[in-house]
């Protein structure tokens, strides 16, 4: 499977973030969470809703906010 860049931005994070971390920030199921971060299409919904729930664990570390495109997701 392809993996997306948002893989690579959750791994970043420190202390360590997991899919089921940011599953549960978006309020969504952690499978479809999973499908995202393998490249499988996503709604706009769910797209916008990772992102926000990875923004606040980036703002919560201090770090910058990303945008949707940074996280390379197959919308549909």
């Amino acid at each position: 499977m392809v993996q997306t860049k948002l893989k690579t931005l959750r791994e970043e994070l420190q202390p360590k973030v997991t899919q089921e971390d940011i599953a549960h920030s978006a309020g969504l199921r952690l499978n479809t969470y999973r499908n995202a971060e393998y490249g499988k299409n996503v709604s706009y919904t769910t797209a916008m809703a990772i992102l926000k729930a990875l923004n606040t664990l980036r703002s919560e570390r201090g770090i910058t906010d990303i945008d949707l495109k940074d996280l390379g997701l197959s919308i549909v």
